[in-house]
């Protein structure tokens, strides 16, 4: 079982009302490898956070030094998930939006960029979508034009509530690795608003990791622990990272979870 192999725990937990925040330290000389994955959420217009994964020589992280250099998130580049909220948007305001396909390899390749334009009627072949009305109007008009089978977003899922566009991918996480969307969605979208008051993006989740080789620590001066930090968050947002650590060979490690089951 991937239980077995693998151990997870929570590097950072999560928090919404500090601007910097540092996990606990985790031992790393009965594994492998290791790798933090930290997920932001809440970023608006100009917005960006850090995470810096660091080694130390103990579980209360002394002497500690970082590893490799931190890691940015920065708002509206490659998220998961993002809203729209629509707030009398004028006419000739515009929403880009640019998918990212799995290539052959499992990296991420940008698609082709899409302009929508705010406009006093909706025209779906000109990726128009109409202002003239309500803001709830306004969200279901957008929402249809990037759902269009022929001139929407391959990939891209688009859903209206009261003025309010959630945007998602059609297989979360990007379905299997393909070099075009077909059947298996995006993995994620740059999204980008030309009036951040009128057209009010938020970012729901923006994922990034940082992979630490035991071998890359400074073992010689007895590093044995790894921890993680998120900088520079603005107050409100949403910030944790879990922590995967795997061993050098095949063996059951201890999960520290209140249960556990499988689909057998």
């Amino acid at each position: 079982m991937i239980r077995e192999g693998v151990k997870v725990d929570c590097g950072i937990k999560p928090m919404d009302d500090a601007t910097s925040i540092t996990g606990e330290w985790f031992r790393m000389d009965t594994f492998a490898k290791g790798k933090f994955h930290g997920v932001v959420r809440g970023q608006t217009d100009g917005e960006s956070c850090t995470m810096g994964v660091y080694e130390a020589t103990d579980a209360t992280g002394s002497d500690e030094q970082i590893l490799g250099a931190v890691v940015t998130f920065t708002q509206g580049s490659k998220i998961n998930l993002g809203q729209v909220t629509c707030d009398t948007v004028a006419a000739d305001d515009t929403l880009i939006l640019t998918p990212y396909y799995f290539n052959g390899e499992g990296t991420l390749t940008a698609g082709t960029a899409l302009t929508f334009t705010a406009s006093t009627a909706e025209t779906i072949a000109s990726r128009e979508f109409d202002q003239s009305g309500t803001d709830t109007a306004c969200g279901t008009s957008l929402a249809a034009c990037i759902n269009d089978a022929t001139y929407g977003v391959p990939g891209l899922l688009a859903s209206a509530d009261t003025g309010v566009v959630t945007l998602s991918c059609t297989e979360p996480g990007g379905g299997d690795r393909q070099v075009t969307p077909a059947d298996n969605g995006t993995g994620a979208f740059d999204i980008t608003e030309s009036d951040a008051a009128t057209l009010v993006v938020v970012d729901l989740i923006q994922m990034a990791d940082f992979e630490v080789y035991v071998q890359d620590m400074d073992r010689d001066d007895d590093f044995t622990h790894i921890g993680a930090r998120f900088a520079s968050v603005d107050t409100g947002n949403y910030v944790f990272a879990v922590l995967e650590r795997a061993m050098a060979g095949y063996g059951a490690v201890g999960q520290a979870v209140t249960a556990t089951d499988t689909s057998a």
